[in-house]
């Protein structure tokens, strides 16, 4: 068999290539991570929605929030946009990024770490850290940190108390539905990994955390497997959370047993500073 050629989606650098474009552009998008700018918690009384014209309120029960529009307010799903007309259940933002709210350059979601409580994240594309984005640092690809690993259910999904970079959410629940068991360095690892529709997604840290990777830690999200299922841990498709290009998200926090000794030097590492900005 020929081998595959540098510009072929099968070569493992030009995968890798491409899928850093697609993370910039998704990152850099008028809904992207940059373009956070603020968020609101939703209670049972009618609101003004910060930048929409329109009210909210939240109805105890109910996956999403009644809102009820004051001025022009767009209502974008999978299947299109339409103008919302009256007071409106809008759900919580799905894995396919899916509901949204927009009026002119102000885009808004509904998002809640586990149900229990619910907010409105709100982007605009004008943000100045979107405005500002330099990019990411990333490490070249690199095979070795493609690590073999071993899923381990736990029988049944737990929900599972987790640390926050917004402390005010600690103590909100994930879905942990088992572990991933594997060896790096020489040293064995049982990872815990919360459940993210159709995928895992694994929060660590390692000996790069803080220095040159962002702190406190990285998420690496893979398709999910049934149990005993061998799969692959490709670190190099680490990424910088969401909270490591706006203040207003708020990322779980890597627990003790997912923390790595060696430094990880792969995947995304951090977001770049902005020329003549000295950073933290």
């Amino acid at each position: 068999m020929a081998d595959a050629q540098p510009d072929s989606p099968t070569d493992p650098v030009a995968a890798h290539h491409a899928w850093q474009q697609e993370r910039l552009a998704q990152v850099s998008g008028p809904v992207g991570n940059t373009a956070l700018v603020d968020y609101q918690p939703v209670g049972a009384e009618d609101e003004p929605v910060r930048g929409l014209p329109a009210t909210v309120r939240r109805v105890p029960g109910e996956a999403g929030v009644r809102l009820t529009p004051t001025g022009p307010v767009e209502l974008v799903t999978a299947e299109g946009s339409r103008p919302v007309d009256g007071e409106t259940v809008v759900g919580f933002l799905g894995a396919d990024g899916f509901p949204l709210l927009r009026s002119d350059d102000i885009t808004v979601d509904v998002f809640s770490l586990d149900g229990s409580d619910v907010e409105l994240r709100v982007y605009d594309a004008a943000a100045p850290t979107r405005l500002a984005f330099a990019g990411i640092e990333v490490a070249g690809y690199d095979p070795r940190w493609v690590v073999p690993a071993v899923f381990r259910s736990t029988g049944e999904v737990r929900r599972t108390p987790w640390t926050f970079t917004r402390t005010s959410d600690d103590g909100h629940t994930k879905a942990v539905p088992g572990t991933v068991e594997t060896t790096i360095d020489g040293r064995d690892h049982r990872f815990t990994v919360f459940a993210d529709g159709a995928h895992l997604v694994l929060v660590f840290a390692d000996a790069t955390t803080g220095r040159t990777s962002y702190a406190p830690g990285r998420f690496l999200r893979f398709p999910a497997v049934p149990d005993g299922a061998r799969l692959e841990l490709d670190f190099n498709r680490a990424i910088v959370p969401p909270c490591g290009f706006s203040d207003f998200y708020s990322c779980p926090v890597p627990p003790a047993e997912n923390r790595i000794a060696v430094p990880v030097v792969a995947g995304e590492l951090r977001a770049r500073r902005p020329e003549g900005d000295a950073g933290h």
